[in-house]
């Protein structure tokens, strides 16, 4: 074999490994290009955070039913809606139903006159009591609550996250955790 043909013969085997090469990389660079993207495993998503209470409980009376609230959410409030549970002297909890009739719906205290940012009011609805004297206590809780923007904030219906809760003063405290039943 002569110089020559053994130089041709090494510059096609160098072409053709060098084909050979190409066609590789393209397979290995489509199988990365084509292939579905690897999603790194993340954890699972944490619970949502508890809600942030739109109102401060300054007060609360439940003999004529008031309370004395601050609007701490950042935004003006038009619209609020309380429910209240009252606790016998064995603390058992019940939600307070229209004229104490369980076939009721739970009654709702609401209220539609503007809370400005900041704003400390004091909320009243008269003919109303719910100082028993031998009950246990009770607690009066936001449920909803309507911002000026049309947004809102709900409280579910298995959490009592924004409440003032008060035991009757023959008591000094309540001697099990206040758990509320559903509303």
């Amino acid at each position: 074999m002569s110089d020559f043909q053994s130089f041709v013969g090494r510059r096609q085997l160098g072409t053709l490994a060098a084909i050979q090469f190409g066609i590789a990389s393209e397979f290995v660079s489509l199988f990365f290009v084509l292939s579905p993207p690897v999603i790194a495993q993340s954890p699972a998503p944490s619970p949502p955070a508890p809600s942030v209470c739109p109102v401060q409980f300054l007060h609360f009376d439940p003999d004529g039913v008031s309370t004395r609230i601050r609007n701490v959410s950042g935004r003006k409030i038009v619209g609020l809606v309380f429910n209240a549970a009252v606790a016998d002297a064995t603390e058992h909890w019940k939600w307070l139903h229209w004229n104490f009739d369980d076939a009721r719906p739970v009654q709702n205290f609401g209220w539609n006159k503007p809370i400005k940012i900041g704003e400390t009011k004091k909320l009243s609805w008269d003919r109303v009591d719910l100082d028993f004297e031998h009950g246990g206590g009770g607690a009066f809780v936001l449920t909803s609550v309507l911002f000026e923007d049309g947004s809102s904030w709900e409280e579910a219906d298995d959490q009592a996250s924004c409440k003032y809760v008060w035991f009757h003063n023959h008591k000094k405290f309540f001697a099990k955790p206040v758990q509320l039943p559903f509303r």
